[in-house]
């Protein structure tokens, strides 16, 4: 079912993990990547990303924008997540799959920028609000969560094994 108001993500890193987020949400009503932080030149994460997906002739380079027929998401040559301005563009939540800002403080500064969730996709340093292993642990997400991380797939596989 489309939401009326899909949910406004910015994607902090758009190595393999990042190019699948914004693949996934461009065929997706529920989601829309508004802003890509990245230290790469955006020919080269659009030549990336289109090498990658089945109908690469989807997503086009426009500018500082990539653009799809769902989205336009502004690509920011950013390198640290307190020098992303995720308040300007009115991000409900961040995605950090840089993998390398795992601690409390990178993620704070998400937050301090505007962000009003962040999401690692890979496991902390220190201590957040919570670590949700799909299959595991999923419905102890609460509303007022702000910190999160999914796991790493190591993590995750581990989890459901020994869970089964």
């Amino acid at each position: 079912m489309a939401q009326a108001n899909p949910i406004r993500v910015g994607i902090m890193g758009f190595g393999q993990t990042g190019r699948q987020i914004f693949e996934l949400a461009s065929r997706s009503d529920e989601v829309e990547i508004v802003a890509i932080a990245d230290i790469g030149q955006r020919e080269i994460l659009h030549y990336l990303l289109c090498s990658e997906v089945n109908e690469p002739e989807r997503h086009r380079l426009e500018g500082n924008f990539l653009v799809n027929d769902r989205f336009r998401a502004r690509l920011m040559e950013i390198d640290r997540p307190a020098e992303m301005p995720w308040d300007i563009f009115k991000v409900d939540m961040v995605i950090d799959s840089t993998g390398k800002y795992r601690d409390r403080s990178d993620m704070e500064g998400h937050l301090a920028n505007g962000a009003q969730r962040v999401l690692l996709r890979t496991l902390p340093t220190d201590h957040i609000d919570r670590i949700v292993i799909p299959g595991i642990n999923g419905d102890t997400a609460a509303v007022d969560d702000r910190m999160i991380s999914a796991g790493s797939a190591t993590t995750s596989a581990l989890a459901l094994l020994l869970n089964s």
